[in-house]
């Protein structure tokens, strides 16, 4: 028998993940993967990127890079000159762009624009984690000719969904890319039980008798089998957002609205709701529904089967993550 080959990655990310956070429970998954049939080299800052340089621990014969900011590009630059074969991975989790626009930093989104541009010409392999961050590349930057989407999946047959009950979740910190203050003001006339996970804070003038505030907790899945029956996905910056999974495993369904990020995502339109409504005063003192209530009310009197509107969403879901990885890494 033909000796099976062994890989050799070397996975860049230069920043500490926060516990427990959806990015760094996925790049462990990523490197168990990789170990099965091969070498990981993992580096999480740039001094001990640089102790991997001077040791030659990069750019080995047959390696391949991996990294998760455009602000390794000018390292790429170098590495592609001294090695121009050697194959290089970018890893799009999310719209790094938008997400520092939103934090005023405009300088910063130009070099991120800059940077990406130059990895698409150093000939880079884009991996994005979903359908909408590669058309939102692609409309910025021209076609990407080598990219590939690598979706968030479980790999295993997803649970029954239990039908909308009027208790909804929601997941994510205040001033932040998950939208969490459009989603309470879009709920306010107080027709559902809503429960908050993931804040760090609760600022006072997000307080509202309906909203039940869990801070932060170790297993997501479990309380939200316990509190929820569906969550609401108001994010603005994600890709494909491991939330999903966690509300499917849990046996919650999921709502998103119509733009990005989950423009392509195979949501049935029943389980959708426009982002660009918004509940003007006039309405909320006349007690009119916001687009998001009208249809979660709508969900809760059609008692709507989830699994059986979202068939190809569930297909997704269900597939072999590792399989995906090793059909793009290889």
């Amino acid at each position: 028998m033909p000796q099976e080959q062994v890989y050799r990655f070397a996975l860049i990310h230069p920043w500490k993940t926060r516990r427990g956070g959806g990015c760094g429970r996925r790049m462990g998954m990523l490197v168990k993967a990789l170990q099965a049939r091969g070498t990981v080299v993992r580096i999480m800052s740039f001094s001990q990127l640089a102790r991997n340089v001077i040791g030659r621990k990069i750019g080995k014969e047959s390696q391949r890079i991996l990294i998760y900011t455009s602000l390794m590009a000018p390292f790429v630059a170098v590495l592609k000159l001294l090695k121009p074969s050697i194959p290089v991975v970018y890893m799009v989790r999310g719209d790094e762009i938008s997400f520092v626009q939103r934090h005023g930093r405009r300088l910063r989104a130009r070099v991120a624009l800059w940077f990406q541009k130059l990895l698409a010409r150093l000939g880079c392999h884009f991996v994005f984690v979903c359908e909408d961050l590669l058309a939102l590349f692609e409309e910025r930057m021209g076609k990407i000719t080598n990219a590939s989407v690598l979706p968030n999946t479980l790999g295993k047959p997803v649970p029954a969904v239990r039908p909308f009950d009027g208790r909804v979740g929601l997941i994510g910190h205040f001033d932040s890319v998950k939208n969490i203050e459009w989603a309470i003001q879009n709920l306010s006339g107080g027709r559902f039980e809503v429960h908050l996970f993931g804040n760090y804070t609760y600022p006072e003038e997000w307080h509202r008798p309906w909203l039940q505030s869990h801070g932060f907790v170790q297993d997501l899945r479990s309380q939200l089998r316990d509190k929820c029956s569906l969550v609401v996905l108001s994010y603005v910056d994600a890709g494909f957002p491991n939330v999903v999974l966690d509300a499917l495993e849990a046996g919650c369904g999921v709502v998103v609205h119509d733009r990005f990020p989950f423009k392509y995502l195979p949501v049935h339109e029943a389980w959708r709701f426009s982002l660009a409504s918004k509940m003007l005063s006039q309405q909320q003192e006349a007690g009119m529904p916001s687009d998001l209530e009208c249809t979660l009310g709508r969900l809760l009197r059609e008692k709507r089967d989830f699994k059986n509107d979202n068939n190809v969403l569930i297909e997704l879901v269900e597939s072999d993550w590792e399989q995906r990885v090793w059909e793009i890494l290889s």
